[in-house]
C-alpha cells in the first residue's frame, strides 16, 4: 500500500512549481526588508533549523553575510539580547512554536525586520512578520516532514538569490529536477541492503552536505526508527569516529565543499571500524573505495544538489521504515508541532 509520505516525496516537485512565482515575488519584498541589517539571525527548530543551516552556508557563500543561529531560551520574557543591526529570519512550519515567535516578537518590539517563513498565513509567526515568505504547501498530515522542507529550502534559495548582486543559478530548474529525482528515487534500490542499521546509521558532510546529513538523520529517526546522528565531517574523524564500529553503517554526503581526500580519511577510516560505508553525490563527482554508492540521476548546482540528496535520503527513511515495519506516516511518540517552549 502506498504510503501518504511516499505521495508528499513525490508531490514536491509540483508543489515547488506552484509556488516559483509568488515565492520569488514575496523574497524580493524581503530582500529589501533586510538591506539595511549588517548580519542575519535565524529562528527554526527541527527540519527547519536544518534549513537554517542550509541557509546560513549559502548566505555565507553567495553574500558573504555572517548568519547566526539562535537560541530560542534566550529570547523569552525580560530578555536582554541586543538585536542592534539584524534582520530576523523566523522559520515555524505551523508559525506556532512559542520560542520562535518570541525571537520574531523581541525583534520587532526593536524595530528590527522580521521575516517569517510559514505554512500558515495566519499564525501568530505570520502576523508578528514584516514580510512572509508562504510555504504555501497545504495540509501536510504526515508527521515527517517532507514537502515543507522542501518549500523552505526554495524559499530561502530564493531569498538569497532576491538579496544578490545577480541571481543564483538554477531556481527555475529547481522544481523540475526536484520531480525527476524523487520519481527516480521511489523507483531505485539505492543499496537498502547494504545498510546496516543495528547499531545506528552516522551521517556526515561539510557545508551544504553538513545541514542534508543533519536532514537526513533526522528523517532516518523519525521514519524507520533507527538511531541516527549527524556531524561535520572535520568533527567526526576529530573523535565521534572511534565510537562506532560493526553493525553500524556510514552515510556519507558528498557536496562541493567536501574534498576527495576528507572524503577518502572517513571512508578509510570508518570501514576500519568495521562499519559498512555508502557515499550519497552529484553526477560529475566519482568516489572510490565504499560499499556501495548512490549517484543522483542529473548534474546540477552545489546548492540544488543538497535538496537532491535530501528528498534521496527521505525515501532512503521510507524504505528503512518499511523493512522494520514502522509505522510510516505516524511514528509512535512523535508530534507533528513544536508547541514546548
Amino acid at each position: 500500500m502506498t504510503t501518504l509520505l511516499e505521495l508528499d516525496v513525490a508531490a514536491q516537485g509540483a508543489l515547488l512549481a506552484r509556488r516559483a512565482v509568488a515565492g520569488m515575488a514575496e523574497a524580493e519584498r524581503a530582500a529589501e526588508r533586510l538591506a539595511d541589517a549588517t548580519y542575519l539571525l535565524v529562528a527554526a527548530r527541527g527540519s527547519s533549523d536544518n534549513a537554517a543551516r542550509y541557509f546560513q552556508y549559502l548566505a555565507g557563500q553567495v553574500l558573504g553575510k555572517v548568519v547566526a543561529l539562535a537560541t530560542p531560551s534566550l529570547y523569552g520574557p525580560g530578555s536582554t539580547m541586543d538585536l542592534a543591526g539584524a534582520g530576523v529570519i523566523a522559520i515555524s512550519q505551523s508559525g506556532r512554536s512559542p520560542g520562535i515567535a518570541e525571537v520574531a516578537q523581541l525583534a520587532k518590539d526593536q524595530g528590527r525586520p522580521v521575516i517569517g517563513v510559514t505554512n500558515d498565513p495566519t499564525s501568530p509567526l505570520a502576523v508578528v512578520s514584516d514580510v512572509v515568505l508562504s510555504i504555501s504547501t497545504g495540509p501536510e498530515v504526515v508527521v515527517a516532514s517532507t514537502k515543507t522542507f522542501s518549500a523552505t529550502w526554495q524559499a530561502l534559495s530564493q531569498l538569497v538569490s532576491a538579496m544578490a548582486p545577480s541571481p543564483i543559478a538554477g531556481l527555475e530548474q529547481l522544481p523540475a529536477r526536484i520531480e525527476r529525482v524523487a520519481s527516480w528515487a521511489l523507483g531505485a534500490d539505492l543499496g537498502i541492503g547494504r545498510f546496516d542499521a543495528a547499531a545506528g546509521i552516522t551521517v556526515v558532510g561539510r557545508g551544504v552536505g553538513y545541514s542534508v546529513a543533519d536532514e537526513v538523520s533526522l528523517k532516518i529517526r523519525e521514519v524507520a526508527g533507527v538511531r541516527a546522528e549527524s556531524y561535520a565531517v572535520a568533527d567526526y574523524l576529530h573523535g565521534p569516529i572511534g565510537a562506532d564500529g560493526a553493525n553500524c553503517s556510514l552515510l556519507l554526503i558528498v557536496t562541493d565543499e567536501l574534498t576527495d581526500a576528507v572524503a577518502t580519511a572517513a571512508i578509510e577510516g570508518s570501514r576500519a571500524a568495521g562499519m559498512t560505508t555508502l557515499a550519497l553525490y552529484p553526477a560529475d563527482r566519482v568516489l572510490e573505495g565504499t560499499d556501495a554508492v548512490i549517484v543522483l540521476p542529473e548534474e546540477m548546482e552545489n546548492w540544488s544538489v543538497g535538496l537532491a540528496q535530501v528528498v534521496v535520503g527521505q525515501v532512503l527513511a521510507l524504505r528503512l521504515g518499511q523493512r522494520y515495519g514502522r509505522p510510516i506516516d505516524a511514528p509512535p511518540r512523535l508530534a507533528k508541532v513544536t508547541l514546548s517552549a
